[in-house]
């Protein structure tokens, strides 16, 4: 299991280094039009975000909208091996954190997300994700009641992952060409 899963995570990561500047820019600009016009973000008023790492989907813009919208958004901060939401106003709030991902300097400001975006190496058409292996979205995600939105580009969704015990699905899986949702959850 861990040797298919590292062969894949190798496969994935490898194909979506070689994304230009201007794919990513582009593709990430129709994924985060297409969140835009989600139910579940006009219903809700507290998101977690990532920052982008290694050419994954950029939820920049969508964190311009959010605020401009008068939204809570948090970024993750890592602390051992757990994930806490940091609420921030600015992006000049994040500084290098773990890997060298930016994130909030502090975790002074905390706060419960209502809806987790989630990045992730590869995603199945069951909404389980491949992440990078430390299982801190894994960690972070059975431990609380959020609407769970994985993000990726349209290469990284495959028929079937590999799924151990401690693997979450997430609810809702959006590329720049398909919505995927978890047959039990309705959105």
């Amino acid at each position: 299991m861990k040797e298919k899963k590292a062969t894949l995570r190798h496969k994935i990561r490898e194909k979506r280094l070689l994304l230009s500047a201007k794919e990513i820019e582009e593709k990430s600009r129709l994924i985060c039009e297409k969140i835009l016009s989600l139910e579940i973000v006009k219903e809700n008023s507290s998101f977690l975000l990532y920052y982008p790492f290694k050419n994954e989907v950029s939820l920049l813009p969508l964190f311009d909208a959010l605020k401009k919208a008068g939204k809570s958004v948090s970024f993750p901060k890592v602390s051992g091996k757990e994930i806490v939401p940091v609420k921030v106003n600015s992006l000049n709030e994040l500084s290098p954190g773990y890997m060298g991902i930016l994130e909030p300097k502090e975790t002074a400001n905390t706060e419960k997300p209502s809806v987790v975006f989630v990045p992730g190496i590869a995603f199945d058409l069951k909404c389980y994700r491949l992440g990078y292996g430390g299982g801190f979205y894994d960690r972070f995600l059975s431990r609380g009641e959020y609407t769970t939105v994985g993000v990726c580009f349209d290469f990284q969704i495959v028929e079937e992952l590999p799924v151990e015990p401690f693997d979450v699905p997430v609810n809702l899986v959006i590329s720049e060409k398909r919505t995927i949702r978890r047959k039990e959850w309705n959105y």
